[in-house]
């Protein structure tokens, strides 16, 4: 006569495989949605526990003087002057005579701290090189020259200096001699492109790295032109 086979003993591999399948089993009935409204009810339990959410308070913009260094972009900018001009000079920019416009002119010394030369200007509206310092109250892009006179496309070579203009033009009683203007510098994450980009640089996600005040020096038109 044979014995039936004894009952495995508590806690041994059998019991705990069988208790896990029935486990899986169990939660595999759960719908996803409820399991994910209870982690959210347990995080917002636990982030009560602790204080509830704290909003974290945007940081300050840093402010730069005319003539401070500011870094941003992988360029080092510094804001020589601003310049209310009767006459554009060497800048890029076109007054109307006729209507009083003038030529709102701003000098820049540029290094571009990359590896590899870049243009000045950007594609983007919203630019993150040398066109992206912007002044505020005036939509537009400014225009960009050589500040010595050259003609052609600004290019910035690697950690090589040049000091270039930006220019607007302005209506005839927009500003004053004297007028201060905020000037806002551009800073951005550089990234390499993938798949249709592959290889390419891009600086995108651009922000304001800082802001420059700088007062405004008008220039009448027989000293026009000078840098």
């Amino acid at each position: 006569m044979t014995s039936a086979p004894s009952s495995p003993a508590q806690g041994s591999p059998v019991q705990e495989r069988t208790l896990l399948t029935r486990m899986r089993r169990m939660a595999s009935l759960v719908p996803t949605p409820w399991l994910i409204t209870a982690g959210g009810a347990a995080l917002l339990a636990a982030t009560a526990a602790f204080g509830g959410l704290e909003t974290v308070p945007p940081q300050p913009i840093p402010t730069v003087e005319p003539g401070e260094q500011y870094s941003g972009s992988d360029l080092e900018l510094t804001v020589r002057n601003v310049e209310l001009r009767a006459e554009r000079g060497n800048a890029a920019s076109f007054p109307d005579p006729q209507r009083g416009e003038k030529v709102l002119a701003v000098t820049v010394d540029v290094v571009n701290t990359f590896e590899r030369p870049r243009m000045a200007a950007g594609a983007a509206t919203v630019s993150p090189v040398v066109d992206g310092v912007l002044v505020e109250g005036i939509d537009a892009k400014p225009a960009l020259a050589y500040a010595d006179g050259s003609s052609g496309t600004v290019w910035l070579q690697p950690d090589v200096p040049v000091r270039v203009v930006l220019s607007w033009v302005v209506g005839a009683d927009d500003l004053r001699d004297g007028d201060e203007v905020r000037l806002t510098l551009p800073d951005s994450t550089h990234s390499v492109g993938t798949s249709v980009q592959r290889g390419v640089d891009i600086w995108d996600e651009v922000v304001v790295g800082a802001v420059v005040t700088a007062s405004v020096q008008e220039v009448p038109a027989a000293a026009g032109g000078t840098s």
